[in-house]
Order: C-alpha cells, then structure tokens, then sequence
C-alpha cells in the first residue's frame, strides 16, 4: 500500500454542494417569479402618453400574458415601453443584464468553467457568480411583489360585487 500513488481529488463536501444547489434553485425562482410577476401586471399598465393599456389587454383579457410562453426578454421590453421616466438608458441596461444574467444562469450554468466545482476555488466562484445573480436581481422582484399584492388585494376588494370571477 505504501507505493500507491495518493490521489488528492478534491470535492465539496455535502454541505458545500446543498449551499450551491440552493443558491441555483434561489436564482431560478427568483428569475421565475420576476416573470410571473410581470405577465400578471403588464396587461393593466397604462402606456405612457395613453389614456389606455394595450390593445388586446386590461381587465377585459387579463390573462393574455399569464397564459403565454413569453419569457423574461420580452416581457422586460414591455416593462420598459411602459414605464415613464428620464433614465430610459438606465432602465433598459439594467433590465439587459437582468436577461443576460438570467440566461446565464438557466442556460450556461453548467457550462462554465468553475461549474466542475473540482477546486475549491472553482466552488468559491460557482458561489460568488450565483450570489451576485441573486442579489441583482432581488430588488426588482421585491419590487413586483409589494406591486402585485397591491394590486390583487385592490382587485379583491373591488371584485366582491363580481362573485363569479375569480383570480
């Protein structure tokens, strides 16, 4: 046994692994949940300089982007057509990289070259790049969480003469 070469492989241990994989499952359902979020509110959002939402939605087809396959990309860009400001570059860049890093996540994780985690370096900048995902992308999701529950409490309230129509 004393001429075996020794093989110093390193892995994460279970811990180490549960942490990433968490910190994965947090991003993916943040990402998820911004996007929920924006089908459900986007129908009813006033386009700047109209009276009006969008044709085809508002309350009468409130629905149209629950019920879809849009993804983040075009629902964001309909975020940004529909918000009024003077930081129109700002919005949009941050809204891009909210995608961008999105589609990192979901669809290159596995490609990286720290997604081995074979080092513990590798593991400590699987972390960082997740946890710096994560964090960029909370503030926006908290944002259209205190929204939509404004929003659906405001539809309760108004919907108890309507006991037919349910969310």
């Amino acid at each position: 046994m004393a001429n075996q070469p020794t093989t110093d492989i390193w892995e994460p241990t279970a811990r180490e692994r549960e942490l990433l994989f968490a910190e994965l499952g947090l991003c993916l359902y943040l990402y998820q949940s911004i996007e929920l979020r924006l089908k459900l509110l986007l129908p009813h959002l006033v386009i700047p300089g109209a009276d009006n939402t969008a044709k085809g939605e508002g309350f009468k087809n409130w629905r149209v982007l629950l019920d879809s396959k849009e993804t983040l990309g075009p629902l964001v860009k309909l975020l940004a057509e529909r918000t009024a400001t003077d930081k129109t570059v700002l919005l949009e860049s941050t809204l891009r990289r909210l995608v961008d890093e999105r589609n990192e996540v979901v669809h290159h994780f596995a490609s990286q070259p720290f997604s081995r985690v074979s080092t513990p370096e590798e593991y400590a900048e699987a972390c960082k790049f997740l946890t710096s995902r994560r964090l960029f992308a909370t503030p926006l999701f908290e944002m259209l969480q205190a929204l939509s529950d404004q929003f659906v409490s405001a539809l309760q309230k108004n919907l108890e003469d309507f006991p037919s129509f349910r969310l």
